[in-house]
């Protein structure tokens, strides 16, 4: 009735089935987590474009509004004879020192330049340094009948900026 069976070796290790269920279970969570690894550096790489992006356009208007505000008067854009409002890329101002000077998109290279018209003998002179890098757009507009407001708009990446000045002295 009963067989007996020798005691057989027992044996230690993994069947190949195992082996093959293991490891493609660990190549599901291998994958899951690199995939988790680059979301996440796509995500910091927008992240930080973003951020740059604001920064630049902080930076350009801090540096226009700072000589803007003790312009003296906005030679263009002015508002229109119809008291329309007028938009350029470019706005000439005469400074407190009685220069002219000219900010100015130059799409080229994605800057804002100055460009500095003495008050008296000398040649006009365009700043080494920009006022302003990667800006994509930049509008200047005149928004009173005195042409004492002038409103900035910048654009850079997917990031905006809008700024009015008052100018302060006449």
């Amino acid at each position: 009735m009963f067989h007996q069976f020798k005691p057989t070796k027992k044996r230690f290790g993994f069947t190949m089935v195992e082996i093959m269920v293991g490891a493609t279970i660990l190549a599901l969570i291998g994958g899951m987590v690199a995939h988790w690894f680059v979301m996440q550096r796509q995500y910091q790489a927008r992240i930080l474009a973003l951020s740059e992006a604001q920064q630049n356009i902080r930076q350009a208007s801090w540096n226009m509004i700072q000589e803007l505000r003790t312009a003296r008067n906005l030679i263009y854009p002015r508002m229109n004879a119809d008291k329309s409002i007028k938009s350029d890329n470019k706005t000439v101002f005469k400074n407190f020192g009685g220069d002219i000077v000219c900010y100015y998109h130059h799409p080229g290279s994605s800057q804002i330049r100055r460009c500095l018209i003495p008050n008296g003998i000398g040649a006009p002179a365009i700043d080494v340094k920009p006022i302003g890098n990667g800006i994509d757009k930049v509008v200047f507009t005149a928004h009173d009948i005195g042409n004492r407001l002038l409103g900035i708009y910048l654009e850079s990446d997917s990031s905006v900026g809008l700024e009015s000045v008052y100018l302060l002295n006449e």
